[in-house]
C-alpha cells in the first residue's frame, strides 16, 4: 500500500512540472515593450505604416516617422519582422526583459526593385570613415598660357 502511494505521488509530480508552460508563451504573466524605427536602406527615410510585428499576436503600424512601439510582448528572445509594400521583410532578434523597453533600432527595408550592385546608406549616427590624410604639403597646379601670353594656375 505504501509502496503504491509513493508511485502514485511520483506520477503526480511528474505530470505537473510537465504541465508548466514554457517561456515566451501567450498567458505567462511577464511582459516587455519594444521600440525601434524603420527605415528605407537607400535613402534612410521613414517607411510610415511599416507592418511590425512579434509573432501574428503582438503587431503595430510604424507612426510617419516610422518609429514603432511594441507593448505587452512576452519576455525573452523575440524576433521583429517588418514588412511594408515595395520592400523586401526584415526580422531582427530581440531580447525582451520583464517591464522593459528593448530598443531594437534601425530596422531597415531594402526596396523591392532595388538594381543590383547599388550601395544602402548606414543606418543614421553610423559614423562613415574619414578620408585618408593628403600627404602633400600643397595643392598642384599646372600652368597653361592663356590667350594673351600669360600663365595662370588652373583650379
Amino acid at each position: 500500500m505504501q509502496r503504491t502511494l509513493v508511485i502514485a505521488l511520483l506520477v503526480l509530480t511528474a505530470i505537473g512540472s510537465s504541465c508548466s508552460p514554457p517561456p515566451n508563451v501567450v498567458g505567462v504573466q511577464s511582459y516587455g515593450t519594444i521600440v525601434g524605427r524603420v527605415l528605407d536602406a537607400t535613402t534612410n527615410r521613414p517607411i510610415p505604416q511599416a507592418l511590425v510585428s512579434v509573432g501574428s499576436l503582438y503587431t503595430v503600424s510604424a507612426d510617419k516617422e516610422g518609429g514603432f512601439v511594441l507593448t505587452g510582448v512576452p519576455i525573452g528572445n523575440q524576433v521583429v519582422q517588418v514588412h511594408a509594400p515595395g520592400y523586401t521583410f526584415v526580422s531582427k532578434k530581440v531580447f525582451v526583459l520583464q517591464n522593459k523597453t528593448a530598443n531594437a533600432r534601425y530596422l531597415r527595408l531594402v526596396p523591392a526593385a532595388l538594381p543590383a550592385g547599388e550601395a544602402t546608406l548606414p543606418p543614421p549616427g553610423t559614423p562613415s570613415p574619414s578620408p585618408e590624410p593628403s600627404t602633400s604639403a600643397s595643392p598642384v597646379t599646372s600652368a597653361s598660357p592663356s590667350p594673351t601670353g600669360s600663365t595662370s594656375p588652373i583650379p
